[in-house]
């Protein structure tokens, strides 16, 4: 295997000698063909796991952890994954149902196509590296994000109920409270509370002052749930009224549909005249039923708005009276203790009750809301986003699509000389690259998708093969980052032009000897044509029983072919 400027030589043990592998390094000028047993009489034989490490990081393939999630256990992109976009057995060569070696198995199909991005070079191990960092990040912005949640909860309990305490002591010192501290500021508050001095707090202002505005403030929120309740009640009557002109209605629509115009002209029985005044009636009748049924939609549709009214009324309700219930309380304790109290009499005493409250509910209440996450969460979010900057300049998505549409233009471009029945010509084949189903398929004008098990013979299935694989060869060879060794097997792609067994050129049908030519030109052609656009000429290996001789491209066909395994001798 020449890679770069070196020749990599691989060998193995029989399995009788413990199946050991080795592999060695040699100059680009070293000469393949003295290659002998005794070369590797002082070579050092691995475990095959290693030597497989070895391989892939002279290709390149140094991607050693492929998990998106930090919890899972390492994926590596593997050697083993690279053979099915490489190899092509006898079995498979020309199958209709499946395309890649190895892809039976679910989760080596799985591994095959998610490795693919890597393979084709357009990612690598920083790709990796990055989505795992992304998504570790992600899950520790949620938790962060749910304890900012559970902050939020506990601030609002700890403002609602620690500030009444800071009021009531800094009302005794005659001081005035900011209004606008948050949570956390209140309970640091609470820990350098101002000490009590008799010589300088001696007034009873601010307290009494406090009291006035609760009462003044429980006025306000008596008079809200006043307003409230009369809203309730009139939306819940005219609910009500709107409830019974509906059933009304309904009763009367029954009426009408009970006893609905049968007949459009009325005769009388005793003159014979025709009584036109009945049939205006009817008509007007008709008209008014239309409008009752107009009417009842009408009328349903704002009777169970109303419902929803009132359910919203009754919840401000709900809210108003507990902060009624709550201001009561705060009144209670400021007239209890500090105003009217026989226990506590000297302002001093008032003053140490109100603090040894605060302190209190200050021990009890401070579980870490200090430790705020909001700073956190901005961090996170702010390297989410480099995350994902950096990410979204691989371009994958697109990288994909372009690579859909390569393999699609150069299959068809191969299929003008590869052998395809005539109903499925001009040719359209598609490979689901970037939706990562693998499917191939014809998309022929006016019909569904044709699958290629829809597609009629073995020289359909064996020429789809054949392009599609040569057109991967073509797409690792334009990528200098891909890791891919540009190398196919083929193993007998002539096969279904052997239905009795023929193993020679010679006893098939014309036709046959063509399609086998064109097949064998195909690919002679395209390799040619990548190195030309390249610079790098791909190695194929094909075992087949053609042996060349009756095909127009004789002379070519037989340059190529290194052994010619008849006569007893025998290639396994």
């Amino acid at each position: 295997m020449f890679i770069r400027d070196h020749i990599i030589i691989i060998a193995r043990q029989s399995w009788h000698d413990g199946g050991k592998m080795c592999i060695s390094r040699e100059n680009a000028d070293f000469d393949a063909t003295t290659l002998g047993l005794n070369y590797f009489t002082d070579k050092q034989f691995c475990n095959y796991k290693e030597i497989q490490w070895e391989i892939e990081c002279e290709l390149g393939l140094f991607i050693s952890n492929m998990v998106t999630d930090e919890n899972q256990s390492g994926k590596r992109a593997s050697l083993r994954n690279m053979v099915s976009y490489m190899f092509q057995h006898q079995n498979l060569m020309a199958s209709k149902f499946a395309l890649f070696y190895r892809f039976s198995d679910y989760y080596k199909r799985k591994d095959a196509i998610d490795q693919f991005p890597v393979f084709a070079g357009m990612i690598g191990q920083e790709y990796y590296s990055t989505l795992i960092e992304l998504n570790a990040l992600e899950a520790q912005l949620r938790r962060k994000e749910r304890q900012q949640k559970v902050n939020i909860k506990s601030t609002a309990y700890v403002k609602k109920s620690l500030s009444p305490l800071l009021c009531d002591y800094y009302a005794l010192l005659g001081m005035k409270l900011e209004p606008t501290l948050t949570a956390q500021k209140m309970l640091r508050l609470s820990k350098e509370l101002p000490e009590f001095d008799d010589v300088q707090f001696f007034g009873e202002a601010e307290i009494v002052s406090r009291y006035n505005n609760l009462h003044v403030q429980l006025e306000s929120l008596r008079d809200e749930e006043r307003d409230i309740r009369l809203r309730i009640d009139r939306v819940s009557s005219t609910s009500e009224v709107g409830g019974k002109f509906t059933s009304m209605l309904r009763q009367v629509k029954q009426q009408t549909d009970s006893a609905p115009v049968e007949v459009s002209q009325y005769i009388c029985p005793l003159c014979g005249h025709d009584c036109a005044e009945i049939a205006e009636a009817d008509n007007e009748l008709s008209a008014a039923t239309e409008w009752l049924a107009a009417e009842l939609q009408i009328t349903e549709k704002y009777t169970m708005d109303f419902s929803e009214d009132v359910r919203k009324l009754n919840d401000g309700l709900r809210k108003i009276e507990e902060e009624i219930k709550d201001t009561l309380r705060e009144i209670n304790i400021l007239e209890k203790k500090f105003m009217t109290s026989k226990e506590l009499v000297s302002k001093r005493e008032k003053a140490n009750y109100a603090k040894a409250r605060i302190m209190l509910y200050a021990e009890m209440s401070d579980t870490g809301i200090f430790e705020t996450v909001d700073e956190d969460i901005e961090n996170l979010k702010n390297e989410i986003g480099k995350l994902k900057e950096r990410l979204a300049g691989y371009d994958l998505p697109n990288q994909l699509s372009k690579a859909q549409t390569f393999l699609s233009n150069n299959m068809n471009r191969l299929s003008h000389t590869l052998d395809f029945e005539k109903e499925y010509r001009p040719i359209n084949l598609n490979f689901g690259l970037f939706d990562q189903t693998f499917d191939l398929y014809h998309h022929q004008k006016g019909r569904e998708k044709i699958y290629l098990y829809e597609m009629g013979s073995g020289a359909n299935w064996v020429s789809c093969h054949i392009a599609l694989f040569l057109s991967f060869l073509r797409l690792f060879a334009t990528n200098k980052k891909s890791p891919m060794p540009l190398f196919l097997f083929f193993d007998q792609p002539s096969q279904v032009y052997f239905p009795r067994g023929d193993e020679r050129t010679n006893e098939l049908p014309h036709t046959d000897i063509v399609a086998v030519g064109k097949m064998y030109k195909t690919i002679f052609d395209e390799f040619g044509s990548i190195e030309k656009d390249t610079g790098i000429l791909p190695q194929i290996l094909i075992v087949d029983h053609v042996d060349g001789h009756a095909l127009e491209i004789r002379d070519e066909f037989l340059k190529h072919t290194r052994y010619n395994w008849t006569n007893g001798m025998a290639l396994i």
